[in-house]
């Protein structure tokens, strides 16, 4: 039986990364075997699972291009969410200005404005009859607002849905890195074999 420091610092060294193709091998011949101090155990199973992972799973070999084409696309969703994020913006700035010159131009009482000098006459000499036309003209302007404003349910839908592409891109990326890292340690492995 191999000494329990030196598969210890073997272990380590694995974890690190700093194994070769042969160490790895012997480690994993070291777990399947059924004579494994009880401290090594979960190393054994960890073992145990990459070794029935080792075969099986293929990588294909335009695996690549498949998440630079999912990359492009989630880019491309993302643009054009930005562009409809702007529009709503210059929106909300037109309107914003619209009531800016209304409140400098008709509301504002000081002799700077343009209709400062007009006296407001009542049109309706019934108080009653201008609260009605009062109501069923603020209802008028309820209805078309709420018309106005029921498309800003479909953005809503829009900002989710690419609320939740942005963060399947993450997991893309994130991926992305670790294949990068596992190139990275072939080519090292592959340099190591040659040398």
């Amino acid at each position: 039986m191999e000494s329990v420091v030196k598969i210890r610092k073997m272990l380590e060294r694995f974890y690190r990364g700093e194994t070769t193709l042969e160490e790895e091998k012997w480690l994993q011949d070291y777990f399947s075997s059924n004579t494994v101090p009880e401290e090594l155990l979960p190393d054994k199973e960890l073992f145990g699972a990459l070794g029935s992972f080792r075969d099986t799973i293929p990588v294909p070999g335009d695996l690549n291009r498949k998440i630079l084409e999912v990359i492009d696309r989630e880019e491309k969703k993302e643009n054009r969410t930005r562009r409809i994020s702007l529009f709503s913006l210059s929106g909300l700035a037109a309107g914003l200005l619209v009531m800016i010159a209304v409140y400098l131009f008709f509301l504002r009482g000081d002799d700077n404005t343009i209709l400062a000098g007009q006296q407001w006459n009542d049109t309706y000499e019934d108080p009653l009859e201008a609260y009605e036309e009062a109501k069923r003209t603020l209802a008028y302007v309820s209805a078309k607002l709420n018309e106005g404003t029921s498309e800003l349910g479909q953005l809503q839908h829009v900002n989710q849905t690419a609320a939740r592409s942005i963060q399947s891109l993450s997991k893309i990326n994130k991926g992305t890195r670790e294949l990068n890292l596992l190139g990275q340690l072939q080519r090292v492995r592959d340099i190591e074999v040659k040398n």
